[in-house]
């Protein structure tokens, strides 16, 4: 007796095939608001009322930022710290990959903004902590 197949498994849906579904990358508009609200959580009860409108400015910068390093890191994952260059005039030789520099100036940028967010909480405040284990923080998306 032939087995005939009762189903196509390409047609079973993941929860039945209790496989997970691929999702769908989030946009950089998204990833952005997501990282503002865990900056609003970090420091919501950590910075005094006085200086509360300065960092209420500050924080989108923060967080745009940590979403332009988190890229920025993972087109550079593969890419050499120098690449040759040959200007067509006759100049030829090795230079700073232009990415990793552009990358170096945002991450200090980035950290010290963060070293800003510290220095406005009071002296032994768990949310600097918190701030420094989100500038450490790396995603590869």
């Amino acid at each position: 007796m032939k087995k005939e197949k009762v189903c196509d498994s390409s047609q079973v849906s993941a929860k039945v095939a209790k496989t997970k579904k691929e999702r769908k990358p989030a946009t950089p508009q998204a990833r952005v608001e997501s990282e503002l609200r865990k900056l609003q959580r970090l420091t919501k009860d950590a910075i005094p009322d006085d200086k509360r409108n300065v960092v209420l400015g500050m924080l989108p910068n923060l967080a745009f930022m940590k979403v332009k390093l988190d890229e920025a890191r993972k087109d550079l994952l593969y890419e050499n710290i120098y690449a040759y260059y040959d200007n067509g005039g006759g100049q030829k030789g090795l230079r700073e990959h232009p990415g990793f520099s552009a990358y170096n100036k945002l991450f200090t940028t980035f950290q010290r903004g963060i070293k800003q967010l510290c220095d406005m909480m009071p002296t032994g405040a768990a949310a600097a902590d918190a701030l420094t284990d989100y500038l450490a923080e790396t995603r590869y998306d």
